[in-house]
Order: structure tokens, then sequence, then C-alpha cells
């Protein structure tokens, strides 16, 4: 996933990216003299090329002069996105500190080019009805949800803040008449580092789209258009992406 921003960094500024660790970097960006690190897991940068790729339109059409909470919003791929897109606020929630630090660097050089407040918290997710007193007119929940426990649970902590519209990306089982939705647990020698969840339980979701639909329904949302990647692309990436309004 590449972001573009139409600015020149300093020699200062570019060895400033280049010291950040680069797994920090979820999302590339890049600059009209450089571009930021990538991430050493190539296939993760190609499966965020394909999620912005599906999703960019939603959030175009969805974001102009609303307010926009951006759950595991990582280095801040999508909330700049949102943000360029004529969003008047975004706020992105984010376990890793190292990875808010990474947002907030490319948000300073691009904050004078855009009339959007924009920030980042430290949170988690089972816990987002407590940060924030109103709600917001959009959610994008584009990843991570698959990995929580509880899913019923933070859909409907998602749910208490969203005025209008959820756009959601996370996993499935690939169609075949014998798959059934399972969660895989990771032990904790196995977790990702910085994956704090796993005091909440950690693994990885693998939801049926009826499971997913019935989810969603259960947490206050309807269903607006759902996608997934093409056919013979769904072994690699084996994703549902759902646009919802408030039930």
């Amino acid at each position: 996933m590449v972001v573009r921003i139409d600015i020149d960094l300093s020699t200062r500024e570019i060895e400033e990216m280049a010291a950040i660790p680069p797994t920090s970097w979820f999302t590339s960006f890049e600059f009209k003299n450089s571009k930021s690190p990538v991430h050493p897991n190539h296939s993760l940068a190609v499966n965020n090329e394909m999620k912005q790729e599906m999703v960019s339109d939603w959030i175009a059409n969805s974001v102009k002069g609303k307010r926009v909470l951006d759950l595991f919003s990582a280095n801040g791929g999508f909330s700049i996105i949102a943000a360029l897109a004529g969003a008047k606020e975004v706020i992105g929630v984010e376990f890793s500190q190292e990875r808010i630090q990474c947002a907030e660097f490319v948000v300073d050089k691009v904050r004078s080019k855009l009339d959007t407040k924009i920030e980042f918290i430290e949170g988690d997710v089972y816990d987002i009805d407590k940060y924030f007193d109103e709600p917001f007119d959009v959610v994008m929940c584009l990843g991570g949800l698959y990995h929580i426990a509880d899913p019923a649970y933070v859909l409907r902590q998602i749910r208490s803040l969203t005025k209008e519209r959820l756009i959601l990306q996370t996993t499935q089982v690939l169609p075949l008449p014998l798959n059934r939705a399972r969660f895989v647990v990771r032990r904790e020698d196995q977790t990702d580092i910085g994956m704090t969840s796993i005091r909440r339980g950690y693994g990885t979701w693998y939801y049926s789209p009826s499971c997913l639909r019935e989810l969603l329904w259960h947490g206050g949302f309807k269903i607006i258009e759902e996608r997934r990647p093409p056919l013979l692309k769904r072994r690699r990436f084996p994703w549902y992406l759902a646009h919802c309004e408030c039930l």
C-alpha cells in the first residue's frame, strides 16, 4: 500500500524517516523526493495494496466533511487517505506506540496541506467506548477484527460510536462446502511483537460470510455492499469487506 504525498522532505527529515523501524511501516508513503521504508514482510505490503484498491472509493464517497474514527490504524495509512479525501476530523486508535510515532511523523509533514484535524491515540479496542464522549459519523475497521477473541462485543462497542457508516475489512474462509468459521488461537510465545491483546485472547478468526452477516446484524449494522477479491485470488487474499449503515 502506497500513499503519495506531494511535498519534499529535507535531508534531516529523510534521515529521521529512515531511523523509524521498518516494521512500523504497514503503509508506505511516497514523497516528491523520497520514499518511506518498506515493511520487511513483502506479502503484507501486497495485501495492503489490494485492500487500498478495494476500499478507496468507499472512503472517498463517505468521509467528506465527516468525523472519522480509524480503528487498528497502524501507521496511519487509511487515516491519512480519509484526511486527503476531505474528512473534517480523523482519530486513529492503535495499540503500538512505534506505529503511532510513525503515523505522527507523516502527519506532521502534511498537516499544512490538510483542512483536517488528525491525531492518533494509543488504545485498546475493547475499551474504545471509554475514550470518546460522542460518536463519529464514519468508523473504519480495516483489519484487526480478525485478531479479536470476542468480535461480537467489539462490534457492539463500535456501534455505540457510529452515527452513519462502518467500513469493515476482515478475513473469511474459502467458500467451500465443508469450510466453517473458526478461531485459531496463538500461544503467547507465537504472538507477534506488539500484539498486546494477548491478555484478552489473541489469534485469528476465519469467518464464513454468513457468520459475518450475523455478527454485523447483531452488532447493529445493515450491510449496504459486500466485496471480496476475485475468486482466483481468494486463497491469497481471504478477505471480506463490508460497507454498512447503522440499524
